[in-house]
Order: C-alpha cells, then structure tokens, then sequence
C-alpha cells in the first residue's frame, strides 16, 4: 500500500516535470513571475496609469454625450437649411478622432495620453460631403 503511494506521488512528480518542460518554464521562472506581480502591485507606473485611466474614462463619457447631442444638431441644421453644417460635421469628426485616441489608451492599444496631454486631433476626413 504505501508503495502504491509512492507511485503515485512519483508519477504526479513526473507529469508536473513534463508540464514544465513543456512549456519551457522552470520552478524558478515561475517564482520569478511571483515576484515580479509582487514588484508590479508595488510600482506607481501602473496605479499613475490606472488614475489617468479613470480621468479618461469620465472625459470619454462626456465626449460620447457631445457626440450624440452634435448628431441631432448636425439633423436639425440640415433639416432646416437642407445641407449639413461643415464647422460642426468638422469638429464631430475631431470629437470622434478624440474619442477614438481615448479608447485606444484605455484599452491599453497606445501610451500616449489624449488631450489635454497632447494636441486636440485634427479633422482627418477632409471630405466635404453634403
């Protein structure tokens, strides 16, 4: 009986080494990542990030409400004069190229800041569709 147990503990022993190599990481590798998340939770390069994260998380709110109330003025303008107003279908698209610059540093895409830590975008469409 205590044989049949020491099998068992050698074969578990076993399928653990096969594993590791495997996946070509070692015991100490995988103390190394340990230590490393420890080192991570601790530094302030990752909690700056996640303040600045909820600072852009609040603007793209905002921004996303400016969108939707520039989208039923740009309506309203051409309802009324029958074609769309350029400063404001110019600034929705610089409103939407913002947005999109915040998305992407939220999602971890880029670490450049949006505005206000950079320069507000530029309309990048150029058309001048009616």
């Amino acid at each position: 009986m205590i044989d049949d147990t020491t099998d068992i503990n050698d074969k578990k022993s076993n399928i653990t080494e096969t594993v590791f190599e495997e996946a070509n990481v070692s015991e100490a590798e995988i103390i190394r990542e340990e230590k490393s998340l420890g080192e991570r939770l601790c530094s302030g390069k990752y909690w700056l990030r996640a303040v600045f994260m909820v600072l852009f998380c609040f603007i793209g709110y905002v921004a996303a409400h400016l969108i939707f109330f520039v989208i039923v003025l740009q309506f309203v303008w051409a309802l009324v004069n029958g074609e769309s107003n350029e400063r404001v279908r110019d600034f929705s698209s610089s409103l939407a190229q913002y947005l999109y610059q915040t998305l992407r540093f939220l999602t971890f895409n880029v670490d450049d800041k949006p505005f206000p830590f950079a320069d507000w975008p530029d309309n990048e469409s150029g058309s001048k569709e009616d």
